[in-house]
């Protein structure tokens, strides 16, 4: 077991784990996993661990890493292990934007993702989005060939079948998501930015009431 520790003292427990012991809670998209193997490939590294609960080995994120390893022949695979039932920081909703605005309607729960995956019945591709006390994992930028080899497997039962159209529809889903973050920072900015000016204006004035009462 490894621990990386970063720049606010925040402690992440990684650990190498056997590919097989990991277990979805949702399918994944094949044309999203073509263009993470690729550029795996071109690296030749696992930049980020997956995520997954530590008492169950859920992968919370991650999981077309965690597919792209399985379909290339790794035989483990970095995880940041975090307690998904017991941390009430990890919270759950169905769109990038619910890390700022709360939780989606309807509500998902730690629940219902380890019911999905220890029953079989995965949910749909994008069906979850896990916020954790940090923005992203540590970089592990962990060589392929350090993850010991294996049979190459077939991944595709935990792909939902698409045709391609409905493939480009979820590509334009993916960047519609990001676009819709970015859209919320940026008036969130603005509006910190007023407040901002407002309070400095708020101090000027009571400074000048101050001098001018002398």
């Amino acid at each position: 077991m490894t621990t990386t520790q970063t720049n606010n003292v925040e402690q992440f427990k990684i650990v190498l784990l056997p590919i097989d012991a990991l277990k979805p809670h949702e399918k994944g998209s094949s044309l999203y996993l073509e263009m993470l193997k690729r550029e795996i490939l071109k690296d030749g590294v696992l930049k980020y661990p997956i995520i997954a609960d530590e008492k169950t080995n859920i992968i919370l994120d991650g999981m077309h890493r965690w597919l792209a390893l399985k379909s290339l022949g790794c035989a483990q695979i970095p995880v940041l292990q975090v307690n998904l039932l017991q941390n009430p920081q990890i919270r759950i909703g169905r769109r990038r934007i619910h890390r700022y605005i709360g939780n989606s309607n309807p509500l998902i729960t730690a629940e219902n993702v380890v019911s999905a995956a220890l029953s079989g019945k995965l949910m749909e591709p994008r069906t979850t989005r896990h916020f954790f006390p940090f923005l992203k994992p540590p970089k592990v930028n962990y060589p392929l060939n350090y993850l010991g080899k294996s049979k190459p497997q077939d991944v595709t039962k935990y792909l939902a079948e698409t045709t391609p159209e409905e493939s480009r529809k979820a590509i334009k889903g993916w960047l519609e998501e990001i676009s819709e973050e970015i859209n919320f920072l940026k008036q969130r900015i603005e509006e910190v930015e007023k407040e901002r000016k407002e309070f400095i204006n708020r101090v000027k004035s009571l400074n000048n009431h101050n001098y001018s009462s002398r």
